[in-house]
């Protein structure tokens, strides 16, 4: 069989980014953009982590919501994805470094999320502007699982770099649920740069499942009490929060669905059902 060239999105490229210069530190990062030019503002941005696996996923729920004509389609955006260098789907202790919070009374390190934070403000986002103009009041984070956790840890501890966060099956009981903690924290005392921010907070209707040798893990991490506790603790706090389950989805097939209303979520006018 002769060699043909690998399948392609249309409108999309990739290429790879080191934090800091730092060759360990390795991210490729794809992007899609619309046919239409950008707006004055410039394009409003959705930024999904986890790229490899996820990213085509992503564009391709945002184009067929711009295809759609029962309902006002979402504007011209820039879907982004942010993966770890190479051809896996997933790189385990990458994510581990990149997506879980510094431990209370640990020293900031130059990786965890902190510095994945930093990366993101500092260098991925001045490098899309580069290519095309960004509405910076307009950018959207999607995560799942441990990136489910960044993304709530994100909001939790840079209010208003993103406007809309979506946190699909947060993986909230790592340390035993320490990032609940910080959202208490956060909903006693909401800083001011939260105000507007809107949250999607969405689970499988059976990441609790007792069956299979996995069973009672599922059970002890109690994803969907505790996914529905942080929504219902930050909407109490005053954001705009929105909690979605999936019936009949385990924690891999809940991410399908988390994508699709991701898109809508992102960059649909507010208030759209989802």
């Amino acid at each position: 069989m002769m060699d043909t060239p690998p399948v392609a999105l249309p409108r999309s490229l990739s290429w790879d980014m080191t934090a800091g210069g730092d060759p360990a530190r390795r991210y490729r990062l794809a992007l899609a953009w619309p046919e239409e030019p950008p707006p004055p503002e410039g394009y409003p941005v959705l930024l999904v982590l986890d790229a490899n696996p996820c990213f085509a996923t992503a564009v391709e729920a945002y184009r067929a919501l711009r295809w759609r004509s029962t309902a006002p389609p979402p504007p011209p955006a820039l879907i982004l994805g942010l993966g770890h260098g190479g051809g896996e789907g997933y790189d385990p202790p990458a994510r581990q470094r990149d997506y879980t919070p510094p431990l209370p009374g640990q020293p900031l390190a130059g990786d965890g999320a902190e510095a994945f934070l930093d990366f993101i403000a500092s260098e991925v986002l001045p490098a899309l502007a580069t290519r095309h103009p960004v509405d910076r009041t307009r950018l959207a984070l999607f995560g799942h699982s441990l990136g489910g956790l960044f993304a709530t840890y994100a909001l939790l501890a840079r209010p208003g770099l993103f406007h809309a966060i979506i946190a699909a099956s947060p993986s909230l009981w790592w340390e035993d649920g320490l990032a609940m903690e910080a959202a208490r924290r956060f909903a006693a005392a909401p800083p001011a740069a939260a105000a507007g921010t809107r949250l999607l907070v969405t689970v499988g209707g059976l990441e609790e499942s007792n069956n299979g040798p996995r069973g009672p893990l599922r059970v002890s991490r109690r994803m969907i009490a505790r996914a529905r506790a942080l929504a219902a603790l930050l909407r109490e706090a005053g954001l705009d929060t929105d909690f979605l389950e999936f019936p009949g989805e385990d924690h891999g097939s809940a991410k399908l669905h988390a994508l699709l209303r991701a898109t809508r979520f992102a960059l649909c006018p507010a208030g759209e059902t989802l």
